[in-house]
């Protein structure tokens, strides 16, 4: 399968599926993961959470390699990445990036989806929306 840096929730679901070494990291909060629910078989690791809500690029990496450890081939390991709307998600895959990761990718319509007219998410796109699987709880 050809890699692509921006992903549809399907085409996330068909690499989750071709590849069952690839990880899906959800990178929103504990309060967001808890009460909005989130994508089935992910892994949980905020970019930024409470109570500051401030990014820290080093300790997010950190994280991945400490959740990852025991991957032979970690740099080569396939990251998906999700967030609400897809921009904390970019922001996860550029720090995995710089850090020479070589297969990350995220879903660009994240698991709430964009903004619709009357500024609500869920309504037009996203990984619940779309039907993919998840969970709440």
């Amino acid at each position: 399968m050809t890699y692509k840096r921006n992903l549809l929730p399907n085409m996330a679901m068909e690499r989750l599926k071709a590849n069952p070494e690839a990880v899906l990291i959800d990178v929103r909060t504990r309060a967001e993961h808890k009460y909005v629910g989130y994508p089935e078989n992910s892994i949980l690791i905020p970019w930024f959470d409470e109570p500051d809500l401030k990014s820290d690029p080093v300790a997010f990496y950190e994280s991945v390699l400490n959740e990852l450890g025991d991957q032979s081939e970690v740099l080569n390991t396939e990251l998906i990445f999700i967030c609400r709307s897809g921009f904390r998600s970019n922001e996860a895959l550029k720090c995995l990036q710089s850090n020479g990761f070589n297969t990350v990718s995220h879903v660009a319509s994240g698991f709430e989806g964009d903004l619709d007219e009357n500024d609500h998410r869920g309504n037009l796109n996203g990984w619940r929306h779309d039907g993919m699987p998840w969970s709440q709880g």
